[in-house]
């Protein structure tokens, strides 16, 4: 799509502007440290007059994402950390990662990032992170749910500490399904009998957002995986060509799926165009508020050969040009206290990431406990060299299977090659 010269320069602008936001924790260290050379000791403590600015970047903040919960935490933050002052700097999901290579590559990173757990790898190895491995004390690893704490790790060293952890159920109409299929024979029939006028019985969003974390349910649930125990890709191995050609069994009876993302579903669900999809807890309210007329139900996904989910977290990082490390680890643990984490996890459905959170009784519940169920079968997200590289590729692929353009070997092996370069 062409743009004109008046709304490339207003683009230029908002970028030049996301570059300083993000830079100014760090050019008043570079102006403290000509001030007062070798003294980068007492920049570090907090207890000193001098004030320091913690730039924390979140993904989606000033569309809402996490803003009431971090304007709630925040000023306690501050308030005891009195020398310490945060600004969040917001980007768009989908420029996220860009977004970090660039501040980091113009020296203008901010402090604490919300990145991926499925990105650490690409950001470790470009030097982008912090090894974090050396501040984490054993009292504070205790308190974390050792699965969904080691995502955070990349070869073994600590770079990033989970925020937020989710798990996936199947989300189907209990008026029209009283028994939702247990495996993908069960789950190809009541998509077929579902499948009525403008009702199609289940959906396979391919979009680049969200896409790629639903489809890897069906890859680990055949026993597949995108890289292998040495992080090369096995993309176009035998098992993912047997789940797209299983995937493809199911065109008949689902959406459009280049046209239609996971955030799509339980609209469609609600409208009646819907009777079966796979998501996360963040659905149940809008569900909630139309559960009159379209009435639904959470089942454990359907087995394959095995029980498998995709384990999606998302963690705190610090940038390893950051002039204020302690400061960020600080605002990192304060956020990992039991009342702050207990705020970040509820705010969207997700499943405990502290020990102290598993009791919690709304994980019994109708529809919550099959997901919670789910998770002993969770497989993490894929670590691979650049997730946004992979995420196209692979999303794409899909697409061509699905659409008919491709077979699955034939899509799944250009994947192979593009991702492989």
């Amino acid at each position: 799509m062409k743009r004109s010269k008046k709304t490339l320069l207003a683009l230029l602008s908002v970028f030049v502007l996301f570059l300083s936001a993000c830079g100014s924790s760090n050019k008043q260290s570079e102006e403290n440290t000509s001030q007062d050379s070798g003294k980068t000791e007492e920049k570090s403590d907090t207890t000193s007059s001098e004030e320091v600015v913690l730039n924390i970047l979140v993904p989606g903040y000033d569309t809402g994402y996490l803003k009431p919960e971090l304007d709630s935490i925040i000023p306690n933050f501050e308030k005891e950390n009195p020398n310490i002052k945060v600004q969040v700097v917001s980007a768009g999901w989908d420029e996220l990662n860009s977004k970090i290579i660039q501040l980091h590559q113009a020296n203008k990173a901010c402090d604490v990032m919300f990145v991926g757990s499925r990105s650490l790898r690409q950001f470790a190895e470009n030097g982008i992170l912090e090894d974090l491995t050396g501040y984490v004390t054993d009292e504070q690893k205790e308190n974390y749910i050792e699965s969904v704490f080691a995502t955070g790790k990349v070869n073994d060293k600590q770079y990033g500490i989970p925020m937020a952890f989710s798990s996936r159920g199947l989300f189907y109409r209990s008026d029209l399904i009283k028994n939702p299929p247990t495996n993908w024979d069960e789950l190809l029939q009541v998509s077929k009998e579902q499948t009525s006028g403008n009702r199609k019985g289940f959906a396979i969003p391919t979009d680049i957002t969200s896409g790629t974390d639903e489809i890897l349910n069906f890859i680990y649930q055949n026993g597949g995986k995108i890289v292998d125990e040495n992080g090369n890709f096995v993309i176009n191995s035998k098992k993912n060509i047997e789940t797209l050609e299983y995937l493809k069994k199911l065109v008949d009876y689902i959406p459009d799926p280049v046209s239609t993302a996971r955030d799509d579903q339980a609209q469609l669900f609600i409208n009646d165009n819907l009777a079966m999809f796979i998501s996360g807890g963040w659905e149940t309210p809008t569900l909630d508020e139309n559960v009159k007329n379209s009435p639904y139900s959470v089942a454990m996904l359907p087995d394959g050969k095995q029980k498998a989910v995709t384990l999606v977290t998302d963690s705190y990082t610090i940038d390893s040009t950051s002039e204020h490390k302690e400061e960020a680890y600080k605002f990192i643990e304060f956020m990992g206290k039991l009342e702050n984490q207990k705020l970040i996890t509820a705010s969207h459905g997700w499943f405990p990431v502290l020990k102290a959170e598993a009791d919690n009784e709304i994980y019994k519940s109708e529809v919550n406990k099959p997901m919670y169920e789910m998770i002993q079968y969770g497989i993490p997200e894929p670590q691979v060299p650049s997730w946004d590289d992979f995420n196209k590729s692979f999303t794409i692929a899909v697409q061509k299977t699905l659409t008919g353009e491709m077979t699955a070997e034939e899509s799944l092996n250009e994947c192979q090659q593009e991702v492989s370069k």
